[in-house]
């Protein structure tokens, strides 16, 4: 009698200890195999143990991004997805500031405003970023010394440096965001610059008819119908050689210079993107801001659990690690944490290169919220290259892509009407 009670407690115990240690399933955006691996690492060893939860991730290409989608329409998705407002506003996933209250708030207080920006809408807060991306620049300072030139401040100063640059064989250029390679962000990097946006924060009308974002977009088109900088540079292999003096790419230059570039260690500097005087006078250096966010599904069974998850893995302390370990297990990849605080404890970073893809950041704007953003994305893209093939108007064009993004958006407002009403409520 006694050895069954026995085995039934002891029963009891293991079934209550399953139950509790089910795993999280975690769908990630972005990642690759090794940063999931590294991730999975740092929870196998420091959540786990402390919590009995453990955590399956599942990395999914920037391609492969529907998976989730249909993962919620066929009310079978996992318990922490990569998604945002579009989800959100469609009663896919939870409102976290809604549901967590001064716990979120916390959260979010020590992430950059720059990024968690791109989440409100409305009051919501559907989702909370994981990480960050912005544009950098880079430069040969060993050239600009050499012929009495130090670091841009402005685009008026690139603009006076070029020609004696050009004349001893150097250039300055976007590689990111130039025509030949993804020219919208080099576009918004001057439109947000001058106080502009591709987007008004309602989500649903365009600002590319304001006057700081006309201004804007013409001083980038001018770039090259009127001061002739390259439309197609090579990146890196240019700025080794010394072709290029100032490179504008991802954040991910420096990690890529020191791993592919050793030769011209000391002979460079990280720098921030050439910036624009504002009527007031302070000078402006933005670029956008984006990243990946992570969001519960209203499908998951336990939103606490998920949360708290959540919390741990977007902590100072675990961001930092993790991201230390992302540098370190992956050379000359670089990953920024949304964590102020992570980004200027890594030591996998030298401090001049943390100190100036802070202080960019600080310096930069969100792309606001869109239905459908890369609808209206190609508006902008057909006004630039209007521009630069068939020499139109700047203002013009820009005027132009406003009043189409407009007749999109009216279609949006009529299609999110149902979904709009009842977030109201």
């Amino acid at each position: 009698m006694k050895r069954n009670i026995c085995l039934s407690l002891f029963l009891i115990v293991v079934l209550s200890l399953t139950g509790f240690a089910k795993p999280l399933e975690l769908w990630v955006v972005g990642w690759s195999n090794e940063m999931a691996r590294i991730a999975e690492d740092l929870i196998a060893t420091e959540y786990t143990p402390k919590t009995g939860v453990e955590v399956n991730i599942t990395p999914i290409g920037w391609g492969d991004g529907d998976k989730i989608t249909l993962a919620i329409i066929s009310n079978d998705a996992p318990d922490i997805v990569t998604g945002g407002v579009e989800l959100g506003i469609r009663g896919a996933v939870i409102d976290l500031r809604k549901t967590f209250g001064n716990e979120f708030e916390e959260l979010e207080a020590s992430l950059f405003p720059a990024i968690t920006k791109q989440t409100h809408f409305e009051g919501t807060r559907f989702a909370i970023p994981q990480n960050i991306s912005v544009m950098n620049a880079a430069y040969r300072t060993d050239i600009l010394a050499d012929m009495g030139m130090e670091i841009p401040v402005t685009w008026d100063d690139v603009r006076q440096m070029r020609p004696k640059l050009n004349a001893n064989g150097s250039e300055m250029a976007f590689f990111y965001g130039s025509p030949d390679y993804d020219a919208l962000w080099g576009a918004y990097t001057l439109i947000t610059q001058h106080g502009g946006n591709f987007f008004k924060t309602d989500g649903f009308t365009s600002a590319m008819d304001q006057p700081e974002s006309i201004r804007g977009f013409t001083e980038y088109v001018e770039l090259y119908t009127k001061h002739n900088m390259p439309q197609s540079v090579t990146g890196i292999t240019q700025f080794r050689n010394g072709e290029l003096t100032m490179m504008i790419d991802g954040y991910w230059i420096y990690t890529n210079l020191l791993q592919s570039a050793p030769e011209i260690a000391g002979k460079w500097e990280p720098g921030l993107i050439p910036g624009t005087k504002r009527p007031d006078g302070t000078i402006n250096h933005g670029t956008f801001t984006g990243g990946s966010h992570w969001a519960i599904p209203t499908t998951t069974k336990d939103k606490e659990q998920a949360w708290n998850f959540m919390k741990w893995f977007l902590s100072d302390d675990i961001q930092r690690r993790y991201t230390d370990a992302v540098i370190t297990g992956i050379p000359g990849f670089l990953m920024v944490p949304t964590s102020m605080e992570a980004l200027y404890t890594l030591e996998g970073l030298p401090e001049n290169i943390v100190k100036v893809i802070h202080a960019q950041i600080d310096q930069s704007i969100a792309v606001p919220y869109a239905p459908t953003q890369g609808v209206h994305y190609r508006f902008i893209n057909f006004a630039i290259q209007s521009c630069l093939q068939l020499n139109s108007d700047p203002e013009t064009e820009a005027i132009k892509s406003a009043v189409e993004m407009n007749k999109e958006m009216d279609r949006r407002k009529i299609e999110y009407k149902r979904f709009l009403d009842q977030l109201h409520k």
